[in-house]
């Protein structure tokens, strides 16, 4: 979503999930509930870089953009409702801002931590108090604040959530590899290669493998976001690991 200076957008989806992630520039976005939503009132969020902000059921929103462009990149869980042929109901949660310099501070902490060299994934998730059995940013969606450090590989694993990978910044050589098998050293078999670009994004389809690899020599930073709220809840996510080739 691109707002030019002083530009307002609104927004009004069939959906009980929207999540914002501000890529550049700062706005506000003024909201006001639904009588069918279970909430009354309306209020305002002020975002910056960084920012993400996620807008439960039954939310009109006016996002605007303050002195220079904004630009956001937006996700919803409407083509489920579209799917199933319903309708947003109740609101499960408040409209909140999680605030990008933390999160980027949390994220620092986590990869300078000794073990972050052995780990698969050097990340943070969004998680909102509303939900502490799934511990997602909704009910419906997972977001994920990660980073992968330069000349590392996140080895091939695979999970039923669509992942929907969006590349905040990185440099030319990083690339992610995905095939339906993997072989007994754990290599994908006859992978597609698809390269990343800072800002760009791309679909990783459920249940294929992949991995994640940076051959650009400085860290990368992404935000995978997926429908793994609703999968955590139906104990369907079924992530694995493959074997190590070591």
């Amino acid at each position: 979503m691109v707002l030019e200076p002083e530009e307002s957008l609104t927004t009004s989806p069939d959906a009980t999930s929207e999540l914002y992630h501000v890529l550049s520039g700062s706005g506000r976005t003024e909201f006001e509930a639904a009588a069918t939503s279970g909430r009354t009132g309306g209020g305002t969020i002020a975002w910056g870089p960084g920012d993400f902000i996620v807008l439960p059921a039954g939310c009109t929103s006016r996002h605007t953009a303050g002195a220079a462009r904004a630009l956001l990149y937006r996700v919803t869980d409407a083509p489920l409702l579209a799917y199933l042929g319903v309708a947003p109901g109740a609101a499960r949660f408040a409209p909140t801002r999680y605030d990008g310099a933390t999160a980027r501070a949390r994220l620092a902490e986590v990869e300078a931590h000794p073990d972050a060299a052995s780990r698969n994934r050097v990340s943070i998730l969004l998680g909102n108090a509303a939900h502490p059995r799934t511990m997602t940013v909704t009910h419906t969606l997972w977001a994920m604040l990660g980073v992968l450090p330069a000349e590392r590989v996140q080895r091939p694993h695979r999970h039923q959530s669509v992942a929907l990978d969006l590349i905040t910044e990185c440099a030319p050589g990083c690339y992610t590899l995905v095939g339906h098998e993997v072989d007994g050293h754990g290599r994908i078999v006859d992978p597609v290669r698809v390269e990343w670009e800072s800002a760009g994004a791309f679909i990783t389809p459920p249940g294929l493998w992949h991995s994640h690899h940076n051959e650009s020599g400085r860290p990368a930073r992404l935000v995978p976001i997926q429908d793994a709220g609703l999968h955590t809840y139906l104990r369907s996510l079924d992530i694995r690991f493959a074997p190590s080739d070591t």
